[in-house]
């Protein structure tokens, strides 16, 4: 994992992992807990584009997604630095993707502007659980969950690890547990 930074300079947090780990309701309960602005990605993606992430999957396919994915999330990064460097906010949290750290630009762009990049995962039964009961569709596990999240997991465990500065094992946690304990790693650091 990423070394801690020695002092917080953005207040950046992102939060990063496969789908199910509770990226979008621990980063809503962490951002009302330090009273900051919260951004999900995948809420962006869908105002900016103007349809549903499954109607972009449908229309263009996850290469179409990925496209728009890494605008977005350039200009949520950049907002969020520039809030925190104009001093109208002195927190930003960003619950990502779980596919956003595929590319390389995105794993820079997170780098070069969080602070934290916390890691949430779990265990593939957990994930399995939290997705069949989500209400968002996931266009990805449209067939057989259990063998796309554990694939997925695999596959993308190693970019998390190579960009997270913290993780968080969320399996059989409760939300208000993941979300104590991306706080006590924040109270940590200096500046947040």
């Amino acid at each position: 994992m990423k070394a801690q930074p020695s002092a917080a300079t953005s207040g950046v947090v992102v939060l990063v992992g496969v789908m199910g780990t509770g990226k979008s309701t621990v980063g809503s309960g962490v951002a009302h807990a330090l009273r900051c602005a919260f951004v999900d990605l995948d809420a962006q993606i869908t105002k900016s584009a103007k349809c549903t992430v499954s109607e972009i999957f449908a229309r263009g396919g996850e290469s179409e997604f990925r496209v728009i994915e890494t605008d977005v999330l350039a200009t949520v990064l950049d907002d969020a630095r520039g809030q925190i460097a104009q001093q109208t906010a002195n927190s930003v949290v960003v619950a990502t993707g779980g596919g956003a750290i595929i590319s390389q630009v995105n794993r820079d762009k997170i780098v070069s502007a969080a602070d934290h990049i916390i890691w949430l995962d779990a265990h593939v039964d957990d994930l399995v659980k939290r997705t069949s009961s989500s209400k968002n569709a996931r266009p990805l596990l449209a067939t057989n969950p259990q063998q796309v999240l554990s694939s997925l997991s695999n596959e993308r465990a190693s970019l998390y690890e190579q960009i997270a500065t913290s993780k968080i094992d969320t399996t059989g946690k409760q939300i208000e547990q993941v979300i104590d304990a991306v706080l006590q790693i924040l109270r940590q650091s200096e500046g947040i």
